[in-house]
């Protein structure tokens, strides 16, 4: 029997989306990562509701209303420090050699193992809004609003998954991943999702007011809860959505080639 050699390759879209898909089914068959992520987004939740947000002062709002839109955002963070690890340890069992050994765009590879990752944050960010909602969290916005707020949510999870996918390929193994994953920490607490900018001091204010998670925080507690929040804004919502929008837009102009020239160096 003669076996005709290909012509041609799969197309980016295919293998984007056949990589997305492969690492879909990977996590679902491993129910203890999605699990835990959405464990832990909870557990942390309701520490600051019930044992920290007694002591946390905010205006215009509760504090359940400031907290839930902000501990949404910044657990994408938290959630991607297992995509980091993931990704090392796929480079560590030898899966990225096999690719680069195929006649495939490297580019989609590293796509659609972003474009997985963000869909585990999304869910398991949803998640945790959906127990906000149980603990005393309510919104004050239309549906267009709502609609806008999860799609900014995708748009945020992607520019992160970006940053922790290159975070996994330069760490040089899962422990070291998981090390890095720490930079999560300072990010997500010098910045609006847990208290007040203003409670700061100066230096650490500044950082914060310009930081890209403080962007996209405000812009969701904008969105969810309308001008009982916008109130206590230093700039309008719009300048927060569009600051949060071109974040993401340059991180992921900024770590694209950085997680390129990573993965090609393997």
């Amino acid at each position: 029997m003669t076996v005709t050699a290909p012509t041609s390759t799969a197309s980016w879209l295919t293998i984007a989306t056949t990589v997305a898909a492969r690492t879909i089914v990977k996590i679902l068959r491993t129910p203890q990562i999605v699990g835990i992520a959405i464990v832990q987004s909870i557990v942390f939740l309701l520490m600051f509701r019930y044992v920290l947000g007694g002591a946390i002062g905010v205006k215009g709002v509760s504090y359940v209303d400031f907290l839930v839109p902000g501990f949404v955002v910044a657990g994408l963070l938290f959630t991607a420090g297992g995509s980091a690890v993931a990704v090392a340890e796929d480079a560590a069992s030898g899966l990225y050699d096999r690719f680069r050994s195929l006649p495939i765009s490297d580019t989609a590879v590293l796509i659609g193992r972003a474009i997985a990752d963000a869909a585990l944050m999304v869910l398991v960010g949803l998640v945790t809004l959906g127990v906000g909602f149980l603990v005393g969290f309510g919104i004050d916005a239309s549906a267009l609003d709502v609609l806008l707020a999860v799609g900014l949510l995708v748009v945020y999870a992607l520019g992160v998954a970006g940053v922790f996918v290159w975070l996994g390929l330069v760490s040089g193994g899962a422990q070291a991943a998981q090390g890095l994953s720490i930079l999560a920490v300072p990010f997500s607490f010098v910045s609006s999702a847990f208290v007040p900018v203003k409670s700061m001091p100066d230096v650490l204010e500044a950082f914060a007011d310009w930081q890209p998670l403080t962007f996209m925080v405000n812009s969701w507690r904008g969105l969810l809860l309308g001008d009982s929040a916008i109130a206590s804004f230093e700039h309008s919502l719009d300048y927060y959505v569009i600051g949060s929008v071109a974040w993401a837009v340059g991180l992921a102009i900024v770590i694209a080639p950085l997680a390129m020239r990573a993965y090609r160096k393997r």
